[in-house]
Formats: C-alpha cells, sequence, structure tokens
C-alpha cells in the first residue's frame, strides 16, 4: 500500500464521508440569519447515532445521551426550546448536515483533521478512549494494542464512520479484516452472531451495551497505542452566529461545572485537565 494511498484512505475513513465530500457546498441557509432563524421556528434539527451514552432515541422519540442533553441545554438558553431528532450512521453525519437534513450534528463526534476541515467542533463534550469487545469461547487471545490487531489476524467490527476504522487501516490490516457496522447495537449483535471476533468502539459505549447483553461479552481496555479522542457537536463552517452562540453557553456551563455534571450522569468521568481542552486545540491535535 502506497504512503499516498494510505493517507488517502486515512482521511476519508477519519472524515465519515467519501473523497467528493470534501468540497464545501453552498449552502442556501448560512451566515448571519441562521440561529434568528431557529429561533422564529422554536426548534432546531439535530442529526445523532444510535451509540448510548453519547445520543440515542428514546421509546417516545425523544433524543437522549451526553451530546443531545447538552445541545439541549444550551439551544433553550439560545431561544430554541424544542429538538428534533433524526438518526443516522456516523458516515452519513457530516454530508447530512452540508445537505441541509439537520442544523447541528448533536451525536458527540469524534474529533479528527479531516472532519476539522469540513465542519466546527464546539468545544468537547467528552474526552473517550476505545477498547476492544470479545467472547472468550471465541477469541481466548484478543489483540492487545491496535497494531497487535493485523498480526493476530483476527476481523474486526467497526461502526460506520468510525475513526477507528482509519487506524485500523492504517497499521495494515488485511483486506476482508474489517466488517463495518450501523450503530453500536449493530456492532455488538455482529459480535455475538460471531461475523466477527472483535468490535472496536468506545469503551463507555461498550460497557453500556455489555450491561444490556446480560455480559455477554468481554472488554479489553485500555488499549496502549490508542489516545484520547475528544468528540463533539458540530456546525457548518458557513453558520458562524449558531456557532458562536452555542460557544459562548457551553463555556459558560464548562466554567460552572454544569457541563461536567451532565456528562457523569451517563457514566463519564472528566478529569479537570481535559475540560481544558478547546475546539482549537482538539483540532490541532488530532489525528
Amino acid at each position: 500500500m502506497s504512503q499516498e494511498w494510505s493517507r488517502r484512505k486515512l482521511l476519508g475513513a477519519a472524515a465519515g464521508v467519501g473523497t467528493g465530500c470534501f468540497t464545501r457546498p453552498v449552502l442556501a441557509q448560512s451566515g448571519g440569519g441562521v440561529l434568528e432563524r431557529l429561533r422564529k421556528a422554536g426548534s432546531v434539527k439535530i442529526g445523532i447515532a444510535n451509540a448510548p451514552p453519547y445520543s440515542s432515541l428514546k421509546p417516545d422519540g425523544t433524543p437522549d445521551g451526553v451530546a443531545p442533553s447538552i445541545v439541549k441545554v444550551v439551544m433553550e438558553r439560545l431561544g430554541v426550546p424544542k429538538l428534533e431528532a433524526s438518526t443516522a450512521p456516523y458516515g452519513q453525519m457530516i454530508p447530512g448536515l452540508q445537505a441541509g437534513r439537520w442544523d447541528i450534528i448533536g451525536a458527540s463526534m469524534s474529533v479528527s483533521k479531516a472532519r476539522c476541515e469540513l465542519v466546527r467542533f464546539a468545544d468537547p463534550f467528552t474526552i473517550d478512549h476505545n477498547a476492544v469487545a470479545y467472547i472468550p469461547s471465541v477469541l481466548p487471545d484478543p489483540p492487545h494494542s491496535i497494531a497487535e490487531t493485523p498480526v493476530k489476524n483476527v476481523t474486526i467490527g467497526v461502526t460506520a464512520g468510525s475513526y477507528v476504522q482509519a487506524f485500523l487501516e492504517a497499521v495494515q490490516t488485511k483486506p476482508g479484516m474489517i466488517t463495518v457496522f450501523p450503530d453500536g447495537p449493530s456492532l455488538i449483535e455482529g459480535l455475538l452472531a460471531k461475523r466477527v471476533q472483535t468490535a472496536f468502539t468506545g469503551v463507555l459505549a461498550l460497557r453500556t451495551l455489555r450491561e444490556l447483553k446480560n455480559n455477554a461479552f468481554e472488554i479489553f481496555y485500555p488499549i496502549p497505542d490508542d489516545g484520547l479522542h475528544a468528540s463533539s457537536a458540530c456546525f457548518r463552517l458557513d453558520d458562524t452566529d449558531l456557532y458562536d452562540a452555542f460557544q459562548v453557553e457551553f463555556r459558560k456551563m464548562r466554567k460552572s461545572g454544569e457541563a461536567e455534571r451532565i456528562v457523569a450522569r451517563f457514566g463519564f468521568d472528566m478529569k479537570p485537565e481535559y475540560l481544558e481542552v478547546d475546539a482549537d486545540r482538539a483540532c490541532a491535535e488530532a489525528t
């Protein structure tokens, strides 16, 4: 695999969109009037993933999870009381935002350099780590690092648009080793059905899913060659009024400790130094 081809694959997978989506679209509703439009409507459309505890829909259709909970508080304070949420795989989030399907990505998208070229991230809602799910009777000795995965020659499940896919491809996994699933629940269903031997995703998502599945699988964590991954809401590049207003209110929540209390409800333990990471630093240090 050539260096240039690897780089192009890494950027495409990390962004969760095809290479054709890297051109910024011409948007009919952008710039200074977005927030005012939302205030007049009294509602904001958000795109979320089926990925608890980061984001999900309750049985009654209302959004739940870390990201929607934060977005709801901020938008209420900006004069937009109602969230209209729809779910999609991570790989469809940015194209959907650019196409106007939603006004904000409220799915707690992982920050990557490729994504930072396409959208504007709010300051991080969470900073998370990856983990490996496996069934001991199927795979007694799972890979203990990303680099070890192709050496052990195990099959791998990831969610669509996940940055994990890019990392795995970058360490020369073999063709056919990686299977992409639309969301976290289907990823674990694939693991339990033995379609894949391992599942890579965020550790808190795996812990939530393991509880739902009555501890039907094990988790290896931490992964030594995997770093911290910031995630947050995303905005169109041209929606500066909405983005700036959101940042002002969210930074108040971070400073007061309100944001930390919200994420703690969903199992996140945000250390004080993590809260010092803003959007610019997250993008600068992202892979």
